[in-house]
């Protein structure tokens, strides 16, 4: 009786230890999982944002090429046309470009704004960088018209500035919109170049653009960082216009892609 007794015994202190055993192990495997979820998350993360800061770095040295494309030519015509091969570049390989993203900003979560920071100090990091690698090859020779050009940018008052921007975002959106929506080859790419043409021959402001010239210029001082930021104000405004109009009223939505 007493041997039966404390058999049952040692039973029982051997089940409850296998069952605190599995309670541990289940809590460790929870805790590990836990990490190994957290880490993949926070890699997925940093992939996806270095992946949309690179591209923006790229699409700054496209946006830098047209640009220097449009100084080297005396036809403002040709200039403006041929200026357009960036954004071109850009849509053709799925770059990044913060005035171009600014347009589905009214139809996306508020966390769209990570992307948008994210697109625009890569762009920054693409222009600047192209400019101030320019000025030690042979198109320093462009130095001196660059500066005209920005010291007349900066001559401008900033109401001016902001409105001008606010065109140049308006005309954005038209080029992004026309070229996601129009189906056809040509027709799309056509939607993409003359509102860059208008926007540029009509000396509105593109935030992205003339962070190139001002580096090109090596022009950046308080009153140029402060210009540069209302002109990506006015920017984002433009873009956002036409998209929000269409929401109001009903229309299809233009969604990030």
């Amino acid at each position: 009786m007493v041997c039966t007794l404390y058999f049952v015994q040692n039973i029982q202190y051997t089940l409850s230890f296998f069952k605190s055993c599995v309670i541990i192990s289940n809590s460790v495997i929870y805790i590990i999982s836990s990490k190994l979820l957290i880490r993949h998350s926070f890699k997925k993360r940093t992939y996806l944002f270095m992946k949309t800061f690179i591209k923006a770095i790229m699409g700054g040295v496209a946006i830098s090429s047209g640009g220097t494309i449009y100084l080297t030519l005396e036809n403002h015509i040709v200039g403006a046309l041929l200026f357009s091969i960036g954004l071109f570049t850009i849509y053709t390989f799925g770059l990044n470009l913060y005035t171009g993203k600014v347009c589905y900003i009214v139809n996306e979560e508020l966390s769209f704004f990570k992307t948008i920071l994210a697109v625009y100090f890569g762009n920054m990091v693409g222009t600047v960088g192209t400019g101030y690698l320019f000025r030690q090859t042979k198109l320093a020779k462009l130095v001196e018209h660059t500066v005209e050009i920005v010291d007349l940018k900066l001559s401008d008052t900033l109401f001016s500035t902001f409105i001008m921007a606010i065109m140049c975002g308006i005309m954005m959106s038209i080029a992004v919109i026309g070229f996601q929506t129009i189906k056809d080859g040509v027709e799309k790419n056509i939607a993409l170049i003359f509102p860059i043409m208008v926007f540029i021959l009509s000396g509105y402001e593109h935030s992205i653009a003339d962070m190139f010239y001002f580096s090109m210029a090596d022009a950046w001082s308080a009153k140029a960082v402060l210009y540069i930021a209302v002109i990506s104000l006015g920017n984002l405004v433009g873009g956002c216009l036409i998209p929000l109009s269409a929401k109001i009223l009903d229309k299809e939505v233009l969604t990030s892609h």
